[in-house]
């Protein structure tokens, strides 16, 4: 219980953060050219540091044991619920520019920024190890998949090109070859790389401030009585991870692993659906309010996943 309540307590200190970043952007403090910046900054140097310092230890077999087990179970989260999403999607009748977004709300949780700083706070650098292997096939479905569904001409004839474009991706497997491979760099030269990894908590939690604060108080009442966003948000916080993670109760799993790949899962909904809405003609509205909803909720929703697994092991 020690736990549920200190991952309480991380979250809320993390949305401390958000509010920050959401006040930064509507007070004007800084740019819609800043926040691109902003996020540039932290998706293509912060992150992959964060990943390629977590990953650069001892080679253990306990830990490459481990990552395997985070990619089995990667795969059977992301293509469970992939074939899910789409079979949901199908059976709602929803508008055109809707139903892309809508799949990829329920599908695709904010793994990369929120869960990644989760998994930090709870579990430290070897959590985050973990929590990267379990990422990899995440990143290459959001960088595929993702944009298929909502313009299938948007991606290019380079597919694999377009994927080895994901930092997060790159890194981790950069990352993992360090692992795996008796190559230890110097201190003076991974402990800069620690420093800057270590500025991923604050600058995740003030993006994603800045990125829903777009949703403004009348848009928020406006879909408040669409009972689509009802829908998606209870999908993505509750019934995926609740539903999904209940049968591998059957095979007696480490709980660390266990709870690592079910907290990533229960993460809200990404802004970069907003984006990708943005940029292939998706509802962009419904996206934004969809990820400004689960992400608050996700205050309450991830400490009540934890618990209820936390009662069943």
């Amino acid at each position: 219980m020690d736990t549920l309540f200190t991952l309480a307590y991380e979250i809320g200190s993390l949305y401390i953060i958000v509010a920050i970043g959401w006040i930064i952007r509507r007070k004007g403090l800084i740019s819609e050219q800043g926040q691109r910046s902003f996020t540039t900054l932290l998706l293509y140097i912060a992150l992959p540091c964060l990943i390629i310092s977590s990953m650069h230890m001892p080679f253990q077999y306990e830990q490459a044991y481990g990552a395997l087990i985070m990619f089995v179970l990667s795969i059977y989260i992301m293509g469970g619920t992939l074939f899910v999403s789409r079979f949901i999607t199908k059976k709602l009748t929803l508008p055109v520019n809707r139903s892309a977004v809508f799949e990829n709300v329920i599908l695709f949780g904010n793994q990369g920024f929120i869960g990644m700083v989760i998994i930090l706070q709870l579990f430290g650098q070897e959590g985050v190890l973990f929590a990267s292997v379990f990422n990899l096939i995440y990143y290459v479905l959001m960088w595929t998949y993702a944009i298929y569904i909502m313009n299938p001409e948007g991606l290019p004839v380079s597919k694999t090109m377009f994927i080895l474009k994901n930092p997060g991706f790159l890194a981790t497997i950069a990352g993992f070859v360090l692992f795996i491979f008796p190559v230890q760099f110097p201190a003076f030269i991974m402990s800069p790389i620690a420093t800057i990894g270590q500025m991923t908590v604050p600058l995740s939690m003030i993006m994603i401030g800045m990125m829903i604060s777009t949703v403004t108080y009348a848009k928020v009442l406006a879909y408040m009585k669409d009972i689509f966003v009802y829908i998606a948000v209870m999908i993505r916080l509750f019934i995926y991870p609740i539903v999904f993670f209940l049968p591998l109760l059957l095979f007696n799993l480490p709980f660390e692993l266990f709870m690592i790949a079910c907290l990533l899962s229960a993460t809200p909904s990404p802004a970069t659906i907003s984006m990708y809405a943005q940029v292939y003609g998706g509802d962009i509205e419904f996206s934004a309010v969809v990820v400004f909803f689960s992400t608050l909720l996700s205050v309450v929703s991830i400490p009540i996943v934890y618990l209820v697994f936390l009662l069943l092991i």
